[in-house]
């Protein structure tokens, strides 16, 4: 498996704002992709779409590769936050998956998400 540590995307990567080409020239070359979006985002779905967007402008065979949204910083906010942010972005992507850096047992679900 290919695996990058990259900055967050931004609104008009690519056209080359930001770190833009060299950001998305990285992700061309992984086999997986984790969106991270953290669960006190106020608008999750838009947080969603805007990544999508850059990655389809830049390369539509980015859209091929497996995509999956973690949900972070679930520590911080209540059960029922976490099932109303995972029902809006389900309509978007099925895999979503909550995760905490305080939670051992996220780490062991990266792991087996990355193992496959």
């Amino acid at each position: 498996k290919v695996l990058a540590d990259v900055p967050g995307l931004i609104e008009g990567a690519s056209t080359g704002k930001g770190l833009g080409i060299k950001f998305l020239k990285h992700i061309e070359k992984v086999d997986l992709i984790f969106h991270c979006i953290s669960v006190e985002s106020e608008n999750v779905e838009s947080e969603y779409q805007t990544v999508m967007k850059e990655l389809s402008q830049f390369s539509k065979r980015l859209l091929e590769k497996k995509l999956i949204i973690l949900l972070t910083k679930i520590d911080l906010v209540t059960k029922e936050e976490v099932d109303k942010k995972k029902k809006q972005l389900r309509k978007l992507n099925p895999e979503i998956f909550p995760i905490s850096i305080y939670k051992p047992e996220s780490l062991k679900l990266l792991k087996t998400i990355i193992a496959k």
